[in-house]
């Protein structure tokens, strides 16, 4: 079983992939529409990290009982999977709408095909700041778990004093007592552009 140094490093090398994809995505803008090879290598790239990340996270969920590092880097990772399928689904509306682009440029001139052009480069240009959000919220949970599990144990015992204090001193409203529905994606998107 790995270190709290070493679930540290790890979860520190993985949130350096997570910052490259994001330096890898592409420029968008109406004259610069992204090359849809390059999308598609992204997208597989993606791919390839929530497996990654995957095996990180049942790694550590098979061993019983697990550690509390252990437990709060396999949390960590969970909750980059969920940033990284975001990305990779932002990305696929990317590569359909250069699909649409591809299909429309020989009539472009046509009234419809112009405007839904224009709205398709809309939905790029979106769709890539969404994974370039996701990417980020990746990053960061990443690189919180790692500084966490690299704290020193003194300051590990104060913050989790601090949390216990804060949790004490905050009530809950009735209405919020019971499971809340799943948020809606566009939601969550719009949630962690916030943070």
């Amino acid at each position: 079983m790995k270190t709290s140094f070493d679930e540290s490093l790890a979860l520190r090398t993985r949130a350096n992939a997570l910052q490259q994809q994001e330096a890898l995505l592409p420029a968008t803008g109406p004259a610069q529409i992204p090359d849809a090879v390059q999308v598609g290598r992204q997208i597989a790239e993606l791919g390839a990290l929530i497996r990654e990340l995957g095996e990180e996270f049942s790694g550590r969920a098979a061993a019983q009982p697990a550690p509390g590092h252990a437990i709060r880097a396999a949390m960590a990772y969970a909750e980059a999977i969920g940033s990284l399928g975001e990305a990779s689904a932002a990305l696929g509306t990317v590569a359909q709408q250069l699909g649409f682009l591809g299909k429309t440029t020989e009539i472009r001139h046509l009234p419809w095909a112009r405007e839904g052009r224009k709205d398709a480069v809309r939905v790029i240009e979106d769709a890539v700041e969404t994974a370039r959000d996701e990417l980020r919220h990746g990053t960061r949970t990443l690189n919180q778990a790692a500084q966490h599990l690299s704290s020193p144990p003194g300051d590990l015992r104060r913050q989790a004093a601090l949390s216990r204090s804060a949790t004490a001193a905050t009530p809950v409203p009735a209405e919020l007592g019971g499971p809340a529905p799943a948020p809606a994606a566009a939601a969550a998107h719009a949630d962690r552009r916030l943070r």
